[in-house]
């Protein structure tokens, strides 16, 4: 593992052109620990209303690690108001970048999160849309998240990389100042949702050049299935992710 400050880049150090490259899991004591060890230093957590309930516990295992945060809260409206006091909590102690969250939830409880912790900067995740809505459904969004293989699968139907490619720079130029957050799992059309990045370089590598070229400093997460959420796989994508850097030095 490469320690904070050492030559080797890592997925949290950031100098100019260089990305906050993040994994994804539910918040427990090995998660964290082997995220670390992976070579990761930036983390989203999953987070349903049991989870939230430990809000202190997760709070107390994240501050012991060398992690930057971001919160995805529950998919579900069926939540009591104790879980927003939570996520409101967590938020501020994890000082989190971001919380990703889908539109259903956005419209039921963002005012109430706001008047919480009026900090929150939420990041809405574009998921079924047909082409022409996609930019309209934007522009309504007060922060996005860019789940790229939703825009890839979902909405442009799984079209050729290079227009993938010209779509998502096309979003960044219209949309960038709004975007908070990005998936980029390793999708490849036909197979399976949620893969590790390293399934697809040139979809990873393509992404991370248009972010880079914007001087993006949100987290670009792996999000993966949690059969992939294990040592080796992990540290293939911090591996990608750190290859990427050498060829890109400022």
């Amino acid at each position: 593992m490469n320690e904070p400050g050492s030559e080797q880049p890592t997925a949290f150090q950031r100098r100019p052109g260089e990305l906050l490259v993040a994994t994804k899991f539910a918040p427990s004591p090995a998660a964290f620990d082997q995220a670390v060890e992976a070579g990761f230093r930036a983390a989203e957590f999953w987070l349903d209303a049991r989870l939230l309930a430990r809000h202190a516990e997760i709070a107390e295992w994240a501050n012991r690690h060398p992690l930057r945060y971001a919160l995805h809260f529950p998919n579900t409206t069926r939540l009591e108001p104790d879980t927003l006091v939570h996520c409101a909590r967590l938020y501020a102690d994890v000082d989190a970048r971001a919380l990703v969250i889908h539109e259903p939830m956005y419209l039921a409880f963002h005012a109430e999160l706001t008047r919480l912790n009026p900090e929150i900067r939420f990041a809405v995740e574009n998921h079924h849309l047909k082409p022409a809505d996609f930019a309209p459904w934007c522009a309504r969004q007060p922060g996005l998240t860019l789940d790229v293989e939703h825009l890839w699968m979902l909405c442009l139907g799984d079209v050729p990389l290079q227009r993938l490619l010209e779509e998502t720079g096309r979003f960044l130029d219209q949309f960038g100042s709004r975007l908070q957050h990005v998936h980029l799992p390793g999708y490849v059309p036909g197979y399976d949702e949620h893969r590790p990045m390293y399934c697809n370089r040139d979809l990873v590598h393509g992404i991370w050049d248009l972010l880079a070229a914007r001087d993006f400093d949100g987290l670009i997460v792996s999000e993966v299935s949690e059969r992939f959420q294990n040592p080796f796989d992990l540290k293939m994508d911090a591996l990608l992710y750190a290859g990427w850097c050498q060829s890109h030095r400022p």
